[in-house]
């Protein structure tokens, strides 16, 4: 999932999904989620078009379809469950990162189609990949604009209603929000639109609103609400912090991070206290998306290492090294991994020809040996 601005036509009614109905209003309509299927060693029967049970396809590389919407609807961002019987992923309506998105579960065995867990007109809900999807907490957490226009941090326990997590009033968003381990915290980015740098406190020149700096911070809140815990300052430090994920023992958090107005993200972890950032991934590229995997030594990511044109997926081990490709489609941008629960699996979305205005559909592959 690459770094995005979500723009929301306002006056635009979107049908998300087949049988939403078209009149709910502003709360939305929040379905149940099915009960997760315990996790097999088969592969997934990919759904295509609609959910519609199919063949499995396989790409050069390996990969496996996993599902893809219909039309322009973009599947993105996928979460595993914890049982990891199946994803947590959110659906866009008009493209890459375009128009309204819902959330959406969709079951890895079986070819079931995936089934809507929350869906507003006219509003975004959009989970992180990685540890979105807590055991301990029995909920996800995502981010949504649905009732003050801008994003905020929400949990939902599974067949359950929306429930608010973070309250706040300036022009920032609470954006890509994954829970601890023991599912008492939730990380989220504060996020700031471009324009944004005097509300800020940025000192510099003030550059044309496309290249203003967006300082974005890192911020911890415990899962009931309260007062939030600045982690990593994005104002202090002139930098951008993104995307964070939680490791598995909870003593760790990793995130992308540049420069204002750099060129490149680079994977950077901070202890949970805020203590100790360290940059993680040094080789030339851009570095996006990370996540851990199960046993918490190596990460997942997105990354243009090696002078790529459409960024692919790698491993990395989490104190540092050299990264080690795992898709291979030249044609396709990959991103947005998580692994499995059981170590053997990585999913993650692929947008085939690798620009934004392709819509994105979800893939697996063999996760590499350590």
């Amino acid at each position: 999932m690459r770094t995005r601005t979500f723009i929301v036509p306002a006056a635009v009614a979107v049908l998300l999904l087949t049988g939403c109905s078209s009149g709910s209003d502003d709360k939305g309509a929040a379905t149940p989620a099915p009960a997760s299927p315990k996790a097999t060693g088969a592969a997934p029967g990919a759904t295509a078009s609609g959910g519609s049970a199919a063949g499995a396809q396989r790409r050069g590389d390996g990969a496996e379809l996993v599902y893809r919407a219909d039309g322009t609807r973009s599947a993105q961002n996928p979460a595993y469950a914890p049982d990891g019987g199946s994803l947590l992923l959110t659906e866009f309506a008009e493209g890459y990162n375009k128009g309204a998105a819902a959330l959406r579960t969709l079951p890895l065995a079986g070819g079931a189609a995936p089934a809507t867990v929350l869906s507003d007109q006219d509003k975004t809900a959009v989970n992180l990949s990685g540890t979105s999807w807590s055991a301990s907490a029995g909920a996800f957490t995502f981010a949504s604009d649905r009732e003050d226009g801008h994003d905020e941090v929400w949990l939902m326990k599974p067949g359950g209603a929306p429930e608010r997590v973070t309250r706040h009033d300036d022009d920032s968003g609470y954006d890509e929000p994954t829970f601890s381990p023991d599912g008492q915290w939730i990380v989220y980015q504060q996020s700031w639109d471009a324009g944004n740098a005097a509300d800020q406190g940025d000192a510099t020149a003030s550059p044309a609103p496309s290249e203003t700096p967006q300082l974005d911070s890192l911020w911890k809140v415990p899962r009931g609400g309260g007062a939030p815990v600045k982690l990593v300052d994005g104002q202090a430090t002139g930098t951008a912090n993104r995307q964070p994920n939680w490791s598995p023992k909870g003593d760790r958090i990793v995130f992308q991070r540049r420069a204002a107005n750099g060129e490149n993200w680079a994977l950077w972890t901070v202890n949970a206290d805020g203590s100790g950032l360290r940059q993680i991934t040094e080789v030339p590229g851009d570095h996006t998306d990370p996540s851990w995997s199960p046993d918490g030594r190596r990460l997942v990511f997105s990354s243009t290492a090696g002078g790529l044109a459409n960024a692919q997926v790698f491993v990395v081990s989490a104190d540092g090294g050299t990264p080690a490709r795992v898709t291979n489609d030249g044609a396709s941008y990959d991103g947005a991994p998580s692994w499995s629960p059981d170590g053997k699996w990585i999913a993650f979305e692929s947008s085939a020809g690798g620009a934004d205005d392709h819509p994105a559909a979800l893939w697996r592959i063999a996760a590499p040996a350590q």
